[in-house]
């Protein structure tokens, strides 16, 4: 992998204090590209913003990203310095009438004195900017890790080599892949990279009888084409697209 992974250990004996990790770089005048919820936006420079899995910051040619698991306060220095926000020591001060606790109330849960945190992030260079170097390819990656699973030797159908779903296009991104109603199964894809892509073409190991284009709701909508068991259809800028698809059943050979 050309990542490279950073766990931290810690236990916080201090009040009102903020715990970050720093990495200096020697990028100037660089973009602070972060990402949010399907999607990724530029961001001013010296502010710290909650960004989902990554943060990226390069001047074209050459960048880093800090990929961030379970971090989201992050910003970018005036000096390329890349920051993350690993934790903050401060008490829940006394609220008035309207808050979230009696009034008169106060809470120094917040403290954490004398607790053990883990803290998990990541670096990966690249070169060109965030698109070239695929990096919310990498912030879902870390994010979400392989599960493996050890077994005995065994025969089985499948070969080799298999996987249950594939997507032309590497900047198209699925979020989810479940059961819908009345026997169909539902995905949802976007567009990850900031860029119009026609064309794109999904396929799964099972047969697809009709594709239809839903709501967030799951209601139908206009019916994909389907060419040779391929559901095809184009993808604006970070466009989320969620699909309902009626799958034929399993032929049973002779």
């Amino acid at each position: 992998m050309r990542r490279i992974e950073v766990q931290t250990q810690l236990v916080n004996n201090e009040k009102y204090v903020r715990y970050q990790a720093l990495f200096p770089s020697s990028i100037r005048n660089g973009r602070n590209v972060q990402e949010i919820p399907f999607g990724a936006v530029e961001r001013p420079i010296g502010i710290e913003f909650p960004a989902q899995n990554w943060v990226d910051y390069s001047d074209g040619r050459r960048g880093m990203a800090l990929l961030n698991f379970g971090l989201p306060g992050n910003l970018v220095t005036d000096d390329g310095t890349m920051r993350v926000s690993l934790m903050r020591s401060h008490n829940l001060g006394q609220y008035g009438f309207g808050g979230g606790y009696e009034p008169g109330m106060s809470s120094e849960t917040g403290f954490e004195l004398g607790k053990e945190r883990t803290f998990h992030y990541a670096l990966v260079p690249h070169t060109g900017d965030w698109r070239q170097g695929a990096i919310y390819r990498e912030g879902m990656e870390f994010n979400h890790p392989f599960i493996v699973r050890k077994s005995t030797t065994h025969g089985g159908m499948l070969p080799k080599r298999w996987g249950l779903l594939e997507i032309s296009h590497p900047n198209v991104v699925l979020t989810a892949f479940s059961p819908g109603r009345d026997r169909t199964t539902v995905l949802r894809v976007y567009e990850a990279s900031g860029q119009e892509t026609s064309g794109v073409k999904l396929r799964l190991r099972a047969k697809i009888g009709v594709a239809h284009e839903v709501n967030l709701l799951e209601d139908s909508g206009r019916r994909l084409n389907l060419r040779n068991g391929t559901v095809q259809f184009d993808l604006h800028r970070f466009e989320i697209k969620t699909i309902k698809l009626q799958l034929l059943p399993a032929t049973k050979g002779p």
